[in-house]
């Protein structure tokens, strides 16, 4: 149990935002210096969250985070300032696992890094494999840097508040001009009461522009400001079917329509919708936004402004890939309602292991053994009872920490399995295959993540196989090539899953080191009596051929299926056909009898 000294100090660091963020040029630059000035072997910018200690900027080590256990770090908080001359010579600490573990720590010094209000929240530490005392002059100098680092840790958190302060007494958006959300509710109260008088139904469209990170991570954020400043030029272009515009969140407008029997709250928001779709042309780039809407109507959902945006917000939650616009609905209602314990219980379910991997089996195209196997996630909590991987996958990495958590709990639970299995005397052991999310691989401490998983649990990188969608890959083609390399230069082997589905050009796909390609199920289902899809699956399998890679067919649930894809080229398949994903304890039984039919 944590006592509320604890609670207060992580609730301060985790309303910073600032735990499993990308890598910074302003962070990194005081590592560099002190390294340098100090002459030590390792300096970090450590933060102490709940159950690890995660590093915002490190010079010396590849390493992203560590256990807290195996923190000198955390033992900092209460004091200050600590110093540990000689860790060997030291009754507290010359058995603590950073001292006789790996790393072989003997000297540290770490000056404490403060919150806003007081709280610590990590250090700034300095360590080497061989004793050292600091000069009192050495000291001064650390502890002024950590107050430079401790500045630009709360610099986000000190202009944030004056941007509220500002909102707060404007009660307008600074980069739109558009009233905020508190003017916006004020307000529709007005046009709810003036639509009782007239006997009027009014319209609540929530808007959220899904790329803007997208833009904003490839064109910088002045495009895109400039971007949402265009779309409120849009919104707030002279129309009498408008009543009111507003911007609610970093990527969020909403929007107050009247609207008559005659109309459907489906139609008038498809209208905003296309609008704000049009290409959005900035300099000699034209940019195409990508515009989802929540749609509620007064008084039929609600009576009240507040409870009327949180409709068209909820219906907005309940999205599906085939529309664009999303109707309020009750069920929509519970749904949104579920979503929101998942998200609340699914970060504790991580850290403490709850989840649970099951594994579907890759096999050749003739059924005769299993090549590797897929790694898939399955929750079945307390409380909310058996989650499906559709509902808390999406959740877990529309997060940038949950995304972080749970690639890093299926990776290392994948390599810990992986290393039991056996396929026999003469029979190379089966592959892992683990999903990877485009918010990870776009991480730039994503390959030293990977190696660190790899060391961790000791499995050897060839038997690892990374699976990535084709429209994630495409996102940032040339960091993608780099990434990729690096990961195939460890001998990781590098999968492009649900292939076809995605944008991407041939020209793109050509440039990648891919060893897999993976056939998406919708492109198997017709098989093989539609002659269309004969085709296509053959075109497929003749692409992945002359770019040198190998071919899973997923999804293959009949044998005439299995028949003609092995009879066209295809090497591997995965499906019901063969096998259903099944838990770890029943993999060394399968592996058994692959290896039986093998033989």
């Amino acid at each position: 149990m944590q006592n509320a000294n604890e609670r207060a100090r992580l609730k301060e660091l985790l309303s910073l935002n600032i735990l499993d963020t990308q890598r910074e040029e302003r962070f990194d630059r005081f590592t560099h210096l002190v390294s340098k000035i100090f002459d030590v072997a390792v300096v970090a910018v450590s933060l102490v969250d709940e159950h690890r200690q995660w590093f915002k900027s490190i010079v010396g080590s590849s390493e992203l985070e560590t256990p807290r256990d195996e923190s000198i770090c955390s033992w900092a908080l209460d004091s200050g300032y600590l110093e540990i001359p000689d860790a060997l010579e030291d009754e507290v600490f010359q058995d603590h696992p950073a001292v006789t573990g790996s790393q072989q720590l003997r000297f540290y010094a770490g000056s404490v890094l403060y919150g806003p209000t007081g709280q610590p929240l990590g250090s700034l530490c300095l360590s080497d494999s061989v004793p050292r005392k600091l000069s009192p002059k050495e000291r001064v100098w650390l502890e002024c840097f950590a107050r430079m680092v401790e500045q630009e840790i709360n610099r986000d958190f000190e202009l944030d508040a004056r941007q509220r302060a500002i909102q707060s007494v404007t009660l307008r958006d600074i980069t739109t001009g558009l009233p905020s959300e508190i003017h916006l509710t004020d307000a529709l109260d007005t046009l709810i009461s003036v639509a009782d008088e007239a006997g009027q139904q009014l319209v609540i469209v929530h808007l959220k522009v899904d790329n803007l990170d997208t833009v904003a991570r490839l064109h910088g954020r002045n495009v895109r400001d400039e971007v949402l400043q265009t779309l409120a030029d849009r919104l707030t272009t002279p129309d009498d079917r408008i009543l009111a515009v507003g911007r609610t969140g970093a990527a969020r407008f909403v929007v107050v329509t009247p609207i008559d029997v005659s109309q459907a709250p489906f139609d008038i928001a498809s209208r905003i919708v296309d609008r704000l779709s049009e290409p959005v042309t900035i300099g000699t780039s034209s940019l195409r936004t990508e515009i989802d809407a929540g749609v509620c109507v007064y008084p039929a959902d609600g009576n009240e402004a507040g409870e009327l945006m949180d409709r068209a917000r909820i219906a907005l939650k309940d999205r599906t890939p085939r529309s664009r616009v999303h109707v309020f609905t009750q069920d929509g209602n519970a749904h949104a309602i579920r979503r929101h314990f998942i998200e609340a219980r699914l970060e504790a379910a991580l850290l403490e292991d709850r989840l649970t991997l099951h594994y579907q089996p890759i096999f050749l195209a003739d059924g005769s053994r299993i090549i590797s196997l897929e790694a898939l996630a399955r929750w079945e909590d307390q409380e909310l009872g058996r989650v499906t991987p559709a509902e808390f996958v999406p959740i877990a990495e529309k997060s940038d920490r949950l995304s972080h958590l749970f690639t890093l709990w299926v990776l290392r639970s994948a390599c810990l399995e992986a290393r039991t299995w056996s396929a026999g005397a003469n029979i190379a052991p089966p592959r892992v295959a683990v999903n990877i999310p485009a918010k990870e691989f776009y991480n730039p401490a994503f390959v030293a993540t990977i190696k660190g998983v790899l060391r961790e649990t000791a499995l050897d990188p060839a038997r690892l196989s990374l699976e990535l969608t084709e429209e994630s890959l495409i996102q940032n083609i040339e960091q993608t090539i780099e990434t990729m390399n690096e990961l195939s230069r460890l001998g990781i082997k590098l999968a492009l899953d649900d292939f076809g589905t995605g944008y991407s050009s041939l020209s793109h796909l050509r440039r990648l080191p891919v060893n897999t390609l993976k056939i998406d199920k919708s492109f198997i289902d017709d098989l093989p009596h539609q002659s269309e899809a004969v085709k296509l699956a053959s075109g497929i399998i003749q692409i992945a051929q002359d770019m040198g890679c190998e071919v899973v067919a997923e999804g293959v649930e009949h044998e005439a299926q299995r028949v003609l894809l092995e009879s066209i080229g295809c090497d591997l398949i995965q499906g019901y056909l063969l096998a259903r994903p099944v838990p770890p304890e029943d993999v060394p039984a399968m592996l058994d009898k692959s290896k039986k039919l093998h033989d």
